[in-house]
């Protein structure tokens, strides 16, 4: 699911750019060979569902992604999804107790496989489980029931309406996890298996002081 255009390093200051990286994801890719990202403090985990500092979830945000994503301007933009569910196109329900989100075709994680519906789905049972600790729970309030009808449809029943259902699975507050890499990982066992299930993701970590990834092979572009 990585959309790593160039090759990434991360310094131990990491300064908080990566959100002017949009600029350069517009750039052929691999065009003007890698970026560097100088942050104030390496981030501590990968994990951005076990902390909720910003150099966490920017550095995580390379590699995880939500279903889409806020640009420059503050507009929600399709990320991992054609379009944005709303009621005019009946992606929100009329009575706003309801989204169904629509994953796009051919979106990979970084080991070739399909992201689908369940991960979805499991991330919502990661983040939720109260022995978790999950620091993001808070974008999956009101939440009644999640239901996967097919691999790439999702439908989030709320408990009371939603005039804005967007928190849930939106941004790098509340991006995707894996479930094969990560359902031996709920509840108390979350904090024993963090770090290590990104090591596959990153060309080269020494924690504490750089990361380093390349461009997946699985890269979709938009």
């Amino acid at each position: 699911m990585k959309r790593i255009k160039k090759k990434f390093v991360f310094g131990i200051a990491v300064a908080a750019v990566l959100g002017m990286v949009g600029s350069v994801f517009a750039a052929d890719r691999g065009r003007d060979g890698e970026v560097k990202l100088i942050y104030w403090q390496a981030p501590s985990t990968m994990n951005p569902y076990l902390s909720g500092g910003g150099k966490e979830l920017e550095a995580s945000s390379v590699v995880i992604e939500g279903l889409a994503r806020y640009d420059p301007d503050g507009n929600l933009v399709p990320w991992l999804v054609d379009e944005i569910p709303t009621v005019e196109n009946g992606g929100v329900s009329e009575d706003l107790m309801s989204i169904t989100w629509k994953i796009s075709e051919g979106v990979k994680w970084s080991d070739g496989t399909p992201l689908t519906s369940a991960d979805v789905s499991f991330t919502y049972d990661y983040c939720t489980h109260p022995d978790t600790g999950c620091t993001q729970s808070n974008y999956y309030n009101d939440i009644a029931s999640i239901e996967t009808p097919d691999a790439r449809t999702v439908k989030i029943n709320f408990t009371v309406a939603k005039p804005f259902p967007y928190a849930p699975f939106v941004s790098q507050q509340a991006p995707i996890i894996q479930k094969a890499q990560f359902e031996g990982c709920i509840g108390a066992k979350a904090h024993e298996c963090t770090d290590q299930k990104f090591l596959s993701d990153w060309d080269r970590w020494i924690q504490g002081k750089r990361l380093q990834a390349k461009r997946c092979h699985y890269f979709r572009s938009q």
